[in-house]
């Protein structure tokens, strides 16, 4: 028994897949399929039921697993403490809307308290920051969306409205005046952000509570960049759905119009999302504590 089968085994318990389980470790399924037969072979035991359908733990594979994700734990914690991570660098993940509106006030307070701690900052879609905590790749983030189907967890840290931005025309315009612009609006040609985004979860949230989807929209583009997708809207492309806070320079200056989404704000939570299982660091605990206190969070 060694460390690699171990780590083979958890994995596949942890995603129900031994697909996924090789691509998360970045080994072939038929390598991961042998470390796990190699485990029933050494422990003359079944550990896990496998039909062309599904898969599921045995009572002996509970038990290993339990063990084996300890064990996984102190390996990672003897790492971080024996490597150069201990020299309070915090890789954080971040999503495009915290980056630019919560990422710099916490980051230049917590700096005035521990000078010494470096950062290393990441910026992607929601999915991906949630995937980097997952793995380890970032030690803790901030997100404009959360999902049931992981093993971190999420704590609201303030809300974000969201809006249509619409090009500053004369034609939307008038749709201000509309009873009803919402309807009117989501008719034009739309521009969406990409799947992983935190902002593209939520529209479509919003969109099956007005009972609508994709489908009913004239979606002309989807564009994994928020600041080219905010030039197109005040060229005239199309609408979106954002945050307030993305386009509230733009719709200052007359580049383009906020339309509210409702009577009153649709709001979404911004959350810091962190991992229930993997070792958290002493340099990311104190940042985790000192998140937690700037932000009032019980």
């Amino acid at each position: 028994m060694d460390i690699r089968q171990l780590e083979a085994f958890v994995y596949t318990v942890k995603y129900q897949s031994f697909s996924l389980a090789a691509q998360k470790l970045y080994l072939s399924q038929p390598t991961v399929s042998s470390h796990i037969n190699n485990l029933e072979k050494e422990l003359h035991t079944q550990l896990l039921k496998r039909t062309t359908k599904s898969l599921s733990v045995t009572p002996a594979g509970q038990t290993l697993y339990n063990y084996a994700a300890e064990i996984l734990n102190l390996q990672q914690k003897a790492i971080l403490e024996l490597s150069d991570k201990n020299q309070k660098l915090l890789h954080i993940g971040v999503s495009s809307v915290p980056s630019l509106y919560l990422l710099p006030e916490l980051l230049s307070a917590y700096h005035q308290e521990m000078p010494d701690v470096r950062f290393r900052t990441s910026c992607s879609d929601s999915l991906d920051v949630i995937r980097k905590v997952t793995d380890g790749t970032c030690d803790i983030g901030l997100v404009g969306t959360k999902i049931s189907d992981t093993p971190c967890r999420f704590l609201p840290v303030t809300s974000d409205e969201l809006v249509i931005a619409a090009p500053a025309t004369p034609h939307f315009q008038a749709c201000l005046e509309l009873k009803d612009p919402v309807s009117m609006l989501l008719k034009e040609p739309f521009l969406l952000r990409e799947d992983t985004s935190g902002t593209k979860q939520e529209t479509l949230y919003y969109l099956k509570n007005r009972g609508l989807s994709l489908d009913d929209l004239n979606v002309t583009a989807v564009m994994d960049d928020a600041a080219s997708l905010i030039r197109c809207i005040t060229l005239g492309m199309g609408i979106s759905i954002l945050s307030r806070a993305t386009v509230q320079n733009d719709a200052q200056l007359g580049k383009l119009l906020i339309i509210p989404l409702e009577q009153s704000a649709f709001l979404r939570k911004l959350y810091i999302v962190y991992s229930s299982t993997q070792f958290m660091s002493e340099p990311t605990a104190h940042f985790f504590a000192f998140m937690k206190q700037f932000y009032a969070i019980s």
